[in-house]
């Protein structure tokens, strides 16, 4: 091989090289953003395990017109099959102890995901996760709206707004 294309092999090696180490940094800066405050972790309940039962606070009745008894149910991992998360008109999904659906999962971020209410319609959206969230088995890039029997997936959870 010429000195030339030998040239070139390493420099697009230390491109991929750079690439890869600036991949990294990125999801240790979006992880320790999405810290929760001792103060707020200190405040917060103890994490509901995937498998428990996690009641949440009631919230005032909604306006007329808002579904106001919108839940998420736990598909799988089979063994918590059927655990009811009730909504509230802003609901956060991830490890944080702070999150309204704590889920205890490796590729779950600490603040994974949002589902949120607006104009009588539920809506999901990723906040920044490093594993993505799936939306009915389609990669959630923004807010997207929900309807009864959509599946959103976090990690290796699935839920179904119910």
């Amino acid at each position: 091989m010429s000195d030339q294309l030998l040239d070139v092999f390493r420099i697009c090696l230390l491109v991929l090289v750079y690439l890869t180490f600036f991949r990294v940094i990125r999801a240790v800066v979006v992880e320790l953003r999405a810290e929760v405050p001792m103060s707020v972790a200190a405040d917060a309940p103890a994490p509901a395990p995937v498998g428990t039962r996690q009641v949440l606070p009631t919230t005032p009745a909604a306006p007329a017109g808002l579904v106001d008894a919108a839940a998420l149910v736990l598909v799988a991992p089979v063994a918590g099959a059927g655990t009811r998360f009730t909504l509230e008109p802003e609901t956060t999904i991830g490890r944080a102890a702070g999150c309204g659906v704590v889920i205890d999962d490796a590729r779950v971020s600490k603040l994974h995901a949002r589902v949120f209410q607006s104009g009588g319609t539920w809506y999901a959206e990723d906040l920044g996760s490093t594993n993505g969230t799936l939306l009915d088995g389609e990669p959630l890039t923004s807010s997207q709206p929900l309807g009864i029997g959509s599946r959103l997936q976090v990690g290796d959870v699935v839920m179904e707004l119910v």
